[in-house]
């Protein structure tokens, strides 16, 4: 079996919907009732709907609540043989089953929604007591104390507002301050420019003339290069001539002694052919004779050509010197452009880091006096705040002086509600016992009810699983 404290609270089926919402004007129109007193709709029998459904024969005052003393806040629940008369719906049939597990839910909805009610409109008693508490308590200590509070607030005003004066002063001067320096800083910017700009021609100067000695050593050593390139090109050419000179020579002399020995042999071994060796040697003498003349054209150009590649060394040597002797004090003229471009530099970027130094230093002292102008600001708005403050104090007294029926009021009405206090807390009891009462009473029917709702259901699952 299901446990009933969880049963107890299951929703009721959407068949009591209508009742439920036509309960609930019952419920607004209780509240009229008076203190002390169950609503009229729980005064009612939670369960005459099952009974006129299923036990229509039945005696009217059987298993009913008893509210023949409801005018002095009592109630009177069946007994428990009366209870058991609620059970016996065998013979009424599924329908008075069903009629008896709605009643039952809606009688149970009804006493539950009525005593969360009645605890709410107490909470509301007891928060609007408090605050009345707080606020008698309050005009009467302000009544007690009227001449204190108004000399301590008087005085609470005098020295916020001369406060306030003072720190206005302080502020006029920090803001004057702020100013200044505002000005200062933009006189230094202004100084500073015009000093970067200066130095920045005098870099700009030294750099294009750093940069026009650095193109024309760039030349000069060009020119070097190519003089000492020419140099070591005709020191091979003069070199190469001289071998092949030689060699021309070597092969002349080689040819003249090779013709030589040959006629020598012709000489001493004459042919028998006469004819043969004349022509033979005629032929030799010319050879011999070409060979001579070769060998002496050869000798003879071995100096002429040692003279012409000698001079055109002695012309690519002077060209290397004249090539070299501008390079030192283009050197020299780089050097110290090098070094007045470097100075140059160094004297921008010095300048440049003194003024933002100089500027951020004083765009801190600026951002410090900023900061203070507005902490001021906020004092002067807290010292003026406090005087309204003390004003609004002094004008609540002088109001609570002015009207002591005001008081007297608030009086009269924290009795009235400590009065009905009492009776909302009987009532509040009163409806609680109902609620548990009326659990008691219908536990067994909307069991039934739930778990015959829940059979059906899980009829329907299995037929529907069966189909599939």
């Amino acid at each position: 079996m299901c446990d009933q404290d969880e049963l107890q609270d299951q929703p009721a089926s959407a068949d009591a919907a209508e009742p439920l919402a036509k309960t609930s004007g019952a419920v607004e129109g209780a509240e009229g009732e008076p203190s002390g007193q169950i609503p009229a709709f729980l005064a009612q029998n939670p369960m005459a709907a099952t009974h006129e459904a299923g036990a229509p024969n039945e005696p009217a005052d059987e298993n009913e609540l008893d509210t023949t003393d409801a005018d002095d806040g009592k109630l009177r629940i069946s007994g428990p043989g009366e209870a058991e008369d609620t059970g016996a719906v065998g013979s009424s049939g599924p329908s008075g089953l069903f009629s008896e597990g709605v009643a039952s839910m809606k009688a149970m909805s009804n006493a539950r929604r009525a005593h969360a009610e009645a605890r709410d409109e107490l909470e509301r008693l007891q928060n609007t007591i408090a605050a009345r508490e707080s606020e008698l308590a309050h005009r009467r200590d302000v009544e007690s104390n009227y001449d204190a509070i108004i000399e301590r607030e008087r005085a609470r005003k005098r020295d916020a507002e001369q406060a306030a004066e003072d720190l206005k002063a302080e502020r006029d001067s920090t803001a004057e301050r702020v100013s200044r320096l505002k000005r200062e800083l933009e006189q230094m910017r202004e100084e500073d420019t015009t000093t970067e700009k200066r130095l920045k021609v005098t870099l700009d100067a030294a750099t294009d003339k750093e940069r026009s000695a650095r193109e024309a050593g760039r030349r000069l050593q060009n020119r070097l290069d190519d003089a000492k390139s020419d140099l070591e090109r005709l020191n091979e050419e003069r070199r190469a001539s001289l071998i092949a000179s030689e060699q021309a020579i070597a092969s002349a002399e080689k040819r003249l002694e090779t013709l030589n020995t040959e006629y020598a042999e012709l000489q001493r071994n004459p042919s028998a052919n006469s004819a043969g060796y004349s022509v033979r040697t005629r032929e030799l003498e010319f050879e011999i004779s070409d060979a001579a003349a070769a060998l002496r054209s050869a000798r003879e150009d071995l100096p002429q050509t040692d003279r012409e590649t000698q001079r055109a060394i002695d012309e690519a040597l002077a060209a290397v010197a004249a090539a070299q002797k501008p390079i030192a004090a283009a050197k020299a003229v780089f050097d110290e452009a090098a070094d007045a471009s470097d100075k140059a530099r160094d004297a921008y970027g010095e300048a440049k880091e003194a003024a933002e130094s100089r500027q951020k230093e004083l765009r801190k002292r600026i951002g410090d006096e900023e900061k203070a102008l507005k902490s001021q600001d906020r004092s002067i708005t807290d010292k003026l705040e406090e005087a309204r403050a003390a004003q609004a104090v002094m004008d609540e007294a002088e109001g609570v002086i002015a009207h002591p029926e005001v008081t007297e009021a608030i009086a009269h009405a924290l009795e009235a509600d400590r009065a009905e206090h009492g009776d909302r807390v009987s009532e509040v009891e009163q409806l609680a016992n109902t609620e548990r009462d009326v659990r008691e009473q219908t536990r067994a029917s909307r069991i039934r009810f739930i778990a015959a709702v829940a059979g059906i259901a899980l009829l329907g699952i299995l037929a529907i699983w069966m189909l599939l």
